[in-house]
């Protein structure tokens, strides 16, 4: 039986999130819980680069870490490092496309960027109505919280950066993944 990837989350978006965590702990707390983390997950955190893939384990083993040196969730702290990571890279990357689109183009062009930044499953996307989306993460059953939660704050963040109000992303497990409802206005 050949080897099958763990579900991994791609270099590139690691290393933004690696440098979004840098800026949030500081290079003396992240260091400390480096150093609390075994020698090959300390190794492929720190070598990652923007080409490949880490496994989202990984990427979880060190966040956990790094937010108990802070006192935080690891949920607390890839929100904020995400946040950080996702509008540094709208910002710069998309720009311009990001001033003149449409949500109907944004939301088209999440699948996309889905399948850039994790191995495994696929995402749908549509605008249902005026002021409303619907995504569907699928092939991925049990997904991690990692990228469901990593979507929904993408999508959130990209549509707030676009120029969106109100712009809430709610999201709920499905068999096949997850399903996401964003409204904006």
């Amino acid at each position: 039986m050949a080897d099958v990837a763990p579900p991994s989350v791609s270099g590139a978006l690691a290393c933004g999130l690696r440098d979004a965590v840098l800026e949030l702990a500081g290079k003396e707390v992240v260091a400390a819980a480096l150093a609390k983390v075994p020698p090959d997950v300390r190794h492929a955190y720190e070598s990652t680069t923007p080409i490949g893939w880490i496994p989202i384990e990984t990427m979880e083993a060190v966040f956990s870490s790094i937010a108990g040196e802070i006192g935080t969730t690891v949920y607390e702290l890839h929100t904020r490092a995400a946040r950080i990571s996702i509008d540094r890279t709208l910002r710069t990357l998309w720009r311009m496309l990001l001033r003149v689109t449409t949500a109907d183009a944004l939301v088209a062009r999440t699948p996309t960027i889905f399948a850039k930044s994790y191995n495994r499953g696929r995402l749908t996307a549509a605008i249902t109505s005026a002021g409303r989306a619907e995504l569907e993460l699928i092939d991925w059953p049990n997904a991690p919280e990692w990228p469901i939660r990593a979507t929904r704050i993408g999508v959130e963040t990209a549509l707030r950066l676009a120029g969106r109000k109100n712009v809430r992303v709610a999201v709920e497990r499905t068999e096949s993944g997850a399903h996401y409802v964003a409204t904006f206005h």
